[in-house]
């Protein structure tokens, strides 16, 4: 391969694969959940729930190895000589480097909050990391992981792409249309990319074979949209950005929608052929892959592959594809000549529980039916992660409704802004109602329609094995601590007094979200009703766990910051504090409230 073909992989936001790849030059990519090393003989995978890395012989496509690292790992790098791989570890806060001579984990370092993308500055003899819960890219010294600073950068930076003279780093950010130019030299953010305006889940960005633009797999969120259908709330796009002059190329964006029908789900990475002639894109919700050609953004292939894939990469030669299927613990190697799967490689056992295993697949999955109609929105669309996108939707049978997230939600029934579920089951309603699938369970569900209801009605619960699968899946996601205190800190001097004056009974916090759930399970009207409220103006009271990251706030999104929600008019003056505590107080409050929940 040329240098020229190596660019082409620079940098890829998913997460399981990652495959790095060219002869004769550097390997650039990154950001994706496989590599493939500069001799091409060694594929990389990263298994997410089974903590591990595995190593597969290239061409033989035998497993050498599965190496155990930290908890979820997301992406993994190579260094240019091919004897380095780097894993990010999201749930252990933390990096590894892998010596692929001894395959040992060589060094682990702690890194903040969610580390995600990982890239390889082999000119710098330096690794970045897109740490997507402390908001920063860590620069890491390549072989020690010592850390030799970091920038910061807005909410949830994800996908990394260096530039072809190693100059620049284009970051992506999970829940926002910006991507930002970070300038190597001065450690600065230099410039800022805004592709649609309603762009979402920007996982990935990977290069063009000539180095002058960068392909955004991602997904639009139609919020304005009060009409919503199965094909009017997300659509499937890769954006173009030239990087001569940071512009977002309106225009030369390929719709999935349309090139792709009838339907695609959530884009999550792609490859571009070395010729610069096709861009292969990993649909993770729809478990398929679209092949378009650049020049005339039409279909060449339409590919079935496994459960939720996340990331591809080509063999050395091109001929064959290889494809991360992170649900299945399997890799789908395709003939790039007759776009066929020709043999899928099992690389992990996945360690989950059948119930939870079958659960998990349901909830990422547009692919089933009975889940989506025309493959167009998974459960995981909404709440990625288990958390949420971060948007206010209008339901027609309810009104503006701001996506929460699911996280220790069976600590917290009842469910839905208008504590309308019961129990987890009732997610038969969405399915229906929401993702327009067929449905789970046979026949009629336990559910009034209008106005939506389940908690007056029979359990949905027992009356479909998938169904009850997916509600254990659900009820099985664990709230995280704060950032802050991940590692063991202890609240801040701010922070404690924010507590004390939570805690106030006469500022009146507590009365409603008592500890330690933060929420009084019940319902009250605190005056956020609005005039296209079709079921209020009680809501149920939320958590407060998680506030870090679960803006926008309020039932219909209305509260941009913390700050909003206390300087609130209400109809008892629940959400004013301003009569009982002065802005520093108020300060110390949100300082509080940012860092729950912590370890006492």
């Amino acid at each position: 391969m040329t240098d020229r073909v190596s660019r082409s992989w620079v940098v890829a936001g998913g997460i399981c694969i990652l495959v790095i790849l060219c002869l004769g030059a550097a390997p650039r990519r990154s950001s994706a959940c496989l590599a493939l090393p500069g001799d091409g003989r060694t594929l990389l995978v990263v298994n997410p729930d089974s903590n591990s890395l595995t190593l597969v012989e290239i061409p033989s496509l035998k497993l050498i190895a599965e190496i155990a690292v930290g908890l979820d790992p997301r992406c993994v790098a190579v260094d240019e000589k091919g004897t380095r791989a780097y894993v990010s570890e999201r749930e252990s806060d933390s990096v590894s480097l892998i010596d692929l001579n001894s395959r040992k984990v060589a060094v682990s370092a702690e890194t903040g909050d969610r580390p995600y993308g990982v890239v390889v500055d082999n000119s710098r003899q330096r690794v970045y990391v897109a740490e997507q819960g402390a908001d920063q890219v860590s620069i890491l010294d390549a072989a020690t992981l010592k850390e030799l600073g970091r920038v910061s950068t807005p909410d949830r930076p994800s996908g990394l792409l260096l530039s072809p003279d190693n100059k620049r780093l284009y970051v992506t950010h999970l829940l926002s249309s910006l991507v930002s130019v970070i300038d190597l030299d001065a450690r600065l953010i230099v410039a800022t990319i805004t592709l649609w305006p309603d762009s979402n889940l920007v996982q990935s960005i990977v290069l063009s074979a000539d180095g002058q633009t960068a392909f955004v797999p991602h997904t639009r969120s139609n919020t304005p949209n009060r009409g919503l259908s199965f094909d009017t709330t997300v659509f499937p796009i890769v954006s173009a950005v030239r990087l001569a002059d940071n512009s977002h190329r309106v225009g030369e964006q390929i719709a999935l929608e349309t090139v792709d029908p009838p339907g695609v789900g959530l884009p999550f990475d792609a490859a571009v052929t070395s010729d610069g002639r096709l861009i292969w894109t990993v649909n993770a919700a729809s478990n398929d892959l679209t092949v378009v050609d650049i020049a005339t953004r039409q279909r060449v292939a339409h590919i079935e592959v496994g459960d939720n894939p996340r990331g591809i990469v080509f063999s050395a030669d091109e001929k064959q594809a290889f494809v991360n299927n992170t649900l299945a613990g399997t890799v789908s190697v395709i003939d790039t000549s007759s776009f066929q799967v020709t043999l899928t490689i099992q690389v992990t056992k996945l360690p989950l529980p059948p119930i939870l295993l079958n659960g998990k697949r349901l909830f990422h999955s547009s692919h089933d039916p009975r889940m989506s109609r025309s493959q167009w929105i998974a459960c995981n669309t909404c709440h990625y992660e288990g958390e949420h996108d971060g948007r206010t939707w209008f339901f027609g049978f309810a009104g503006p409704r701001n996506t929460t997230s699911l996280l220790g939600m069976i600590q917290t029934y009842p469910l839905r802004w208008s504590g309308e579920w019961n129990e987890s089951a009732d997610g038969e309603y969405a399915i229906r109602r929401e993702n327009f699938g067929s449905g789970l369970v046979a026949g009629d569900m336990n559910c009034n329609l209008l106005p939506p209801d389940c908690v007056q009605q029979p359990p949905n619960q027992g009356h479909s094995f998938d169904l009850d699968c997916l509600g254990a899946f659900m009820d099985s996601l664990r709230v995280r601590l704060a950032p802050a205190h991940a590692q063991g800190a202890p609240l801040s001097e701010a922070a404690r007094r924010g507590r004390g004056y939570f805690e106030d009974p006469s500022v009146g916090c507590v009365k409603c979200h008592p500890a330690p759930l933060f929420t009084d399970l019940r319902s009250h009207d605190v005056g956020t009703v609005s005039a296209d409220e079709r079921i209020g103006p009680s809501f149920d009271t939320p958590t407060l766990r998680c506030l870090f990251d679960s803006a926008p706030y309020f039932h219909d999104g209305s509260a941009a910051t913390l700050r909003d929600t206390l300087v609130r008019p209400s109809p008892g003056g629940e959400h004013d504090v301003r009569g009982k505590l002065n802005e520093a107080q108020i300060e110390d409050l949100v300082a509080f409230l940012l860092a729950l929940p912590y370890e006492k």
